[in-house]
């Protein structure tokens, strides 16, 4: 074979690529020490995902996968699939040895592999359709190895892609002439290996470079030497951006939000603001439904049509139905049902659930609370550990006293019933269906059905205090 075609841009990878073993390797071994921080480089989040998991889930579709861990194993293989073997570098001595330590590895062995991939853990930008077309191009070339690249304008960090002639080299920053320096397009550390090359010469590196490590892109120039097919698939620079710093992360995440609110505007969400909007990836909003300004919507969030949100809103794990709104207030692992009015500074806390119709307002609270139909809370107001039936309402300044010092306990308010303003309901208690309870109690018996509690003082005048008191002064 002479030198491989070098292959620019990306086009639809055929079916038969599924017909191949393919094997997956992540290198999610290193410190991350530009991070400046204790989390495991691979472990911080973008848009509520570990920057791990984006890679994981482009390679998901290959039969053998493999993740390289290493600094902070131990947290890193807790997040990881069933699904998902991993192999320990107990030292990181660079890619090279990281990728060796997984071929070498007898589950590896064992598993026979048409081809390998080989990924960054710390590129969540990563398409898999690259992925498909850069298996693709190796295939078909019968190539010993193919890896993406990008042309970007600051190279600055980055291996070259190093072109003379028939020759083809990666050089690494640290590595490179001053000429060299000015080539701008880059490794992206995302590679394709004819699986029996890989197997031949992955022990075949040394350390001779300016890192002291084995570098995988050492095998680029063993191929050259053995006059071997190379293959080379420029994608864009956004897909194969790495994380190395806080900056970076900062940087990928920004790109990811635009594009993730892009998305929802195509499908007919209004953004008032969407430089001060906060999205996570898995949060569904449903068409026709506004999202004001400075909103967070964050887990496993799901925004019904024609909703508004915010401005100020916090919504964490949470089912919002249709039609409703939510300002100004912080909603926590609950659900919402059509309909809904929360806020302006409402905190609907983890557990509660809101029926259709159901307003809590200013300056109120829920916690493990099912509110039903119809129901309000409309300020002032605490409900916590009950259970509130169908057009209930419960009035400014009034709580639950559901915990005793030691154990919480349960309210229950049926259908109907009315508690007055500033009431303290002491924790078991039921209050009866269109009971009502008067304004200022402390009842801490049930309620029967269409009852009147009253717990108070008879009020007492003391006529004159004021010029006694003063005569006193």
């Amino acid at each position: 074979m002479g030198f491989g075609p070098i292959v620019e841009g990306s086009s639809p990878s055929p079916p038969a690529i599924f017909e191949m073993k393919i094997a997956t390797i992540i290198l999610a071994a290193g410190k991350g020490t530009r991070m400046k921080s204790n989390l495991p480089k691979v472990l911080h989040k973008v848009l509520g995902k570990d920057i791990l998991q984006y890679p994981i889930k482009a390679l998901e579709q290959y039969q053998n996968n493999y993740i390289v861990v290493g600094h902070e194993s131990e947290k890193v293989i807790e997040t990881l699939p069933e699904n998902i073997r991993y192999v320990v570098q107990e030292e990181q001595l660079g890619t090279g040895h990281a990728v060796s330590i997984a071929v070498n590895d007898e589950s590896f062995v064992n598993e026979a592999s048409d081809y390998v991939v080989v990924v960054p853990g710390d590129v969540p930008l990563i398409r898999k359709e690259d992925i498909e077309n850069l298996i693709s191009k190796v295939s078909k070339s019968e190539s010993a190895v193919g890896f993406l690249t990008a042309e970007i304008d600051n190279p600055f960090g980055y291996g070259r892609v190093i072109k003379d002639g028939d020759l083809i080299q990666i050089v690494e920053e640290k590595d490179c002439t001053d000429d060299q320096r000015l080539v701008k397009e880059i490794n992206s550390g995302i590679y394709c290996f004819n699986s029996a090359f890989l197997s031949q010469h992955i022990n075949q590196l040394n350390t001779e470079n300016a890192q002291g490590e084995l570098y995988l892109t050492d095998l680029i120039g063993i191929a050259n030497l053995e006059n071997l097919d190379i293959v080379i698939v420029q994608v864009s620079e956004e897909s194969i951006k790495g994380i190395n710093s806080m900056g970076q992360l900062n940087e990928v995440e920004d790109l990811m939000q635009k594009e993730l609110i892009q998305k929802f505007m195509d499908e007919g969400v209004y953004f008032q603001d969407p430089t001060s909007t906060y999205i996570d990836s898995d949060v569904s909003i449903a068409s026709g439904s506004k999202i004001y300004a400075n909103s967070h919507l964050k887990g496993n969030t799901t925004i019904g049509k024609n909703c508004e949100i915010g401005p100020n809103a916090q919504i964490n794990n949470s089912t919002i139905g249709d039609n409703s709104k939510v300002l100004n207030s912080v909603i926590e692992e609950s659900v919402v049902h059509e309909n809904g009015s929360i806020g302006p500074f409402a905190h609907i806390r983890p557990g509660s659930e809101l029926g259709e119709n159901v307003k809590v307002g200013a300056f109120a609270e829920t916690k493990k609370s099912k509110l039903g139909k119809n129901s309000k809370v409309p300020h002032l107001a605490y409900v916590g550990d009950a259970e509130l039936g169908e057009n209930v309402n419960f009035s400014a300044g009034a709580i639950t006293v559901n915990y005793d010092g030691q154990d919480k306990h349960k309210t229950n308010i049926e259908d109907g019933a009315f508690i007055g303003s500033d009431v303290m309901l002491v924790a078991p208690i039921t209050v009866g269906k269109e009971a009502f309870v008067g304004a200022g109690s402390v009842v801490t018996k049930d309620v029967p059905s269409k009852a009147l509690a009253i717990e108070r003082n008879n009020q007492k005048n003391i006529e004159g205090y004021v010029d006694r008191k003063k005569k006193n002064d």
